[in-house]
């Protein structure tokens, strides 16, 4: 195989898990609006839990004023 297209598959397989552990991190962390376990459990399916997490996911977390 091309040694690019290698790369890019590790990228985005690293970028899914940081997104994976960043997201479940928020989740528990913060107020959220949506049910914390099924979004938990979405965001750990691969590569299209990241996305749907980045696309819907963050916009249910609460902004608090501090």
């Amino acid at each position: 195989m091309h040694p690019i297209l290698i790369l890019s598959i590790i990228i985005i397989c690293f970028w899914s898990v940081i997104t994976t552990f960043r997201a479940i991190y928020l989740i528990l962390t913060k107020d959220f609006k949506g049910d914390k376990t099924t979004w938990i459990l979405t965001v750990m399916i691969g590569l299209i839990g990241p996305i749907l997490w980045i696309v819907k996911g963050r916009k249910l977390i609460s902004k608090t004023k501090n």
